[in-house]
């Protein structure tokens, strides 16, 4: 999988992908952080300044497109530098999935990636929430290593928050 934050020129794929969305009766875009809120130049504007830049609602963060081959798959927000408050209400970490690709292992890679970049910006660990309901969220969390640690009413919903523990990768030498 390739990912990249996203650029003028991928409006029209990202037309499609929440079009899809819509036709599914679903009109909240995952990891999105308010694409379809606001002029999508702003928007990319927005999200490519905050890569580098923190903003005082969201900190610094990456919203990378997810490729596979050339097909937008999903949207990966990985949120590395947010207040606590934030953390504990939002978490490190969203991603959602078009629907024609979902129950395909793309939540899975996008997850392992999200990690793995967090990793890299020396986190200890990363928080993710996701609605009770959502199983198949909830597996890909659990196949990364969460730890379901609460879970709250929110929006007239059970939604479950979860940890995983980022770990350095320690190598035996055998001397």
């Amino acid at each position: 999988m390739n990912y990249r934050l996203p650029a003028l020129e991928d409006y029209e794929i990202l037309k499609e992908y929440v079009i899809e969305h819509y036709s599914n009766h679903e009109r909240s875009i995952s990891a999105s952080l308010g694409m379809t809120n606001m002029k999508y130049e702003d928007w990319v504007e927005k999200v490519n300044r905050n890569s580098e830049k923190a903003d005082d609602e969201w900190g610094r963060y990456y919203l990378y497109l997810a490729f596979d081959k050339d097909k937008l798959v999903g949207l990966l927000n990985i949120r590395y530098d947010l207040s606590d408050n934030l953390k504990e209400l939002y978490g490190d970490i969203g991603y959602g999935v078009r629907p024609s690709e979902r129950r395909k292992g793309y939540a899975t890679k996008m997850l392992e990636y999200a990690l793995q970049v967090c990793k890299e910006k020396n986190m200890k660990e990363a928080i993710l929430g996701c609605y009770e309901n959502n199983y198949g969220s909830n597996k890909t969390i659990i196949k990364n290593g969460g730890i379901l640690y609460r879970t709250s009413y929110d929006e007239k919903k059970l939604s479950d928050e979860w940890t995983i523990k980022l770990k350095n990768n320690y190598y035996k030498i055998k001397l």
